[in-house]
């Protein structure tokens, strides 16, 4: 390919992926199955700590990946992309602040005629790593997704899901906590799927690591137990460093988004949390995440017991690993959930 091709719009005929949801610009095809773009940045939100929201960055990066893998067909026929696991990591370098939208790259390819792979990076200006997601998809034509999918009727749906994000509320249940996130909104699913109100995995998930974050911060005893945005009272916060996703089913616009996240133990640099999202009442989702606790310095008298990888906001990860660690190699084939 000797020029690289602007293919926003060829990419967006082909995945089941629209505006506003969609969000990445200047894309273009330089190799088979590679794709750049720029991808907008936001900044996290307390209580997580980092330059940019993990599972904002997820998402762009998921879809990313299957614009790569479906640029690679010889129609435009749509077809769903199904993110049915994925494995995020932080990589070493990791900037106390972004100024501006990132670069992105993504290499796809196909396992067979039904699932594909996309590795995914996130980098700087300077072309240094940020973020990599390794993100598994399984692929259905418009009509195998509908007879897999029941219709939604969205003149049923509550009333508390037709408007905006509801009232969250947390308790702490055995080993950890549960946030319950109330009816799914409609407006959470916009650009999504086509005429299909489904929540995306990476917001339903970003959302069970902020409760994975919470049960941490609970845990450890470094503030009160609080669902909102404004952190623990000592002013800790959670950074994400790696985390395994497993996707079991679609949470729909209406349904009721409950998150359950339990502590682990404590492993280099971090402590392991791992989680399960239910909309009414069936797991539609996993995660096993690897979080690390940044704010004020603190005794460790004053913390739960283990509590190793608390300090400054600084990178405290080490990064030799552990068998404690998420097992990115013990996959399993699911029927999956959307990007």
């Amino acid at each position: 390919m000797d020029e690289p091709r602007a293919s926003v719009e060829r990419a967006l005929t082909r995945i089941s992926v629209a505006r506003p949801y969609f969000d990445l610009a200047d894309l273009e095809e330089v190799g088979d199955g590679i794709v750049n773009a720029t991808v907008p940045t936001e900044p996290t939100v307390a209580p997580e700590a980092g330059a940019v929201e993990a599972a904002q960055v997820a998402r762009h990066l998921a879809i990313l990946g299957s614009c790569a893998v479906a640029l690679t067909r010889d129609d435009d026929t749509r077809h769903h992309y199904l993110a049915t696991r994925a494995h995020y990591s932080r990589m070493a370098y990791a900037p106390a602040a972004v100024d501006g939208p990132l670069r992105a790259q993504a290499i796809g390819s196909w396992i067979d005629r039904r699932n594909a792979r996309a590795l995914v990076t996130l980098s700087d200006d300077d072309g240094r790593a940020l973020n990599l997601l390794d993100v598994t998809y399984t692929v259905l034509a418009p009509r195998m997704f509908a007879r897999l999918n029941p219709p939604i009727d969205l003149d049923a749906i509550d009333e508390a899901a037709a408007g905006g994000r509801p009232a969250e509320t947390i308790e702490r249940r055995a080993g950890g906590v549960r946030l319950d996130a109330g009816p799914i909104p409609v407006e959470m699913c916009a650009g999504h799927f086509p005429d299909y109100p489904a929540a995306p995995v990476a917001i339903v998930m970003g959302r069970l690591c902020h409760a994975a974050g919470l049960a941490m911060l609970d845990h450890l005893r470094l503030g009160p137990l609080d669902s909102g945005s404004g952190g623990s009272e000592g002013g800790h916060r959670y950074r994400i460093e790696e985390g395994h996703v497993e996707a079991t089913g679609l949470a729909r616009a209406g349904q009721r988004l409950v998150l359950d996240a339990s502590y682990v133990s404590p492993v280099p640099g971090g402590h392991r949390l791992r989680g399960e999202a239910l909309a009414d009442g069936a797991v539609v989702g996993e995660v096993d995440v690897v979080l690390s606790v940044h704010g004020p310095r603190v005794e460790a008298s004053d913390i739960a017991a283990g509590a190793e990888g608390v300090g400054d906001e600084v990178d405290v990860t080490d990064r030799s690993g552990g068998d404690d660690r998420p097992d990115r190699d013990a996959l399993i084939d699911l029927e999956g959930i959307g990007v």
